[in-house]
Parts: C-alpha cells; sequence; structure tokens
C-alpha cells in the first residue's frame, strides 16, 4: 500500500455555525465499521463536504419528520425532506495534525478541533448538484415552488 501523507487541512460540512467542532456518534448509514464511529469526520476535497454542509430540513418539521439523503463526490441525492434554496450551510477547514485516515477517503479525530476558517456556503449556489426523488421533489415543489417559479 503506498505510503499516504498527511494534508494541512482538511475539510468538514455541517448545517450548523459553530465556533469548535465536536466529536459525534455518527448517523451515517452504517454499513461498515467506519460509518458508525464517534469522531469528527472530514475530508480531503472541499466539494465532497458540501452535502454535508446543506441544511436539509426533515419533514414535516417535528420529531415524527423523515429525512433521508445520500452524497458521492460532491453529488447531493435526497431521498426525503426539503431544502430552502436560500438557506446556508457552513464548511470547517480544520488543521489535519489530530485527524487518522480511516477509509480511502474519509478522516477522523476523536478530540474537538477549532477550525482554520469556517466558509459559509449558500445552497442556491449547489443547486446544480442536488437532485430529488420523485417524493422529495413534490415537497420541495409544494414548501419553495417549482422550477418555473425560480426554486430547485
Amino acid at each position: 500500500m503506498p505510503t499516504i501523507t498527511k494534508p494541512i487541512y482538511l475539510y468538514h460540512g455541517s448545517p450548523c455555525l459553530f465556533p469548535t467542532v465536536e466529536p459525534r456518534t455518527a448517523c451515517g448509514d452504517g454499513v461498515t465499521q467506519t460509518d458508525m464511529l464517534t469522531g469528527i469526520y472530514a475530508y480531503e476535497k472541499f466539494s465532497w463536504v458540501i452535502p454535508f454542509a446543506l441544511p436539509i430540513r426533515w419533514y414535516p418539521d417535528e420529531p415524527g419528520g423523515k429525512r433521508s439523503f445520500s452524497c458521492e463526490a460532491g453529488k447531493t441525492y435526497i431521498e426525503y425532506g426539503t431544502l430552502n434554496p436560500d438557506g446556508v450551510g457552513y464548511v470547517y477547514r480544520l488543521p489535519a495534525d489530530c485527524f487518522e485516515r480511516v477509509d480511502e477517503n474519509q478522516w477522523l479525530s476523536r478530540v474537538p478541533v477549532t477550525p482554520d476558517c469556517i466558509i459559509p456556503i449558500r445552497v442556491r449556489d449547489y443547486l446544480p448538484a442536488i437532485t430529488f426523488s420523485p417524493q422529495a421533489q413534490k415537497l420541495q415543489n409544494l414548501l419553495y415552488g417549482t422550477k418555473e417559479q425560480g426554486a430547485t
């Protein structure tokens, strides 16, 4: 296996703004052990964390609501939920010194990390990389209008 050089910075996406990124129990699909670790997940590529920064809302927005999405290489597929086209999310640039590689793409820190910088992202700028299931598209149109009305 080739030697992997640790980058200086890694990227983490979240719909929430906070001064320090804290380790959390992963809420991924649980397919592999690396999907279920407690820590801060980060990637080397900025574009790959955009889906995690998107403020995808539960629908309905209540304890019984549902939300389901998947992402691959910066593309987002929303199975169930909604996304305000005028929403904002955040990408955190994190010093990589306390991260360990957990798979081909992901790095993990088990300790809190203070970002080097926080980059706000506007949902509208990333709409071309987002697709919706037919059911999610119906909800999206109901809440934010159709493409003809200027929404997603």
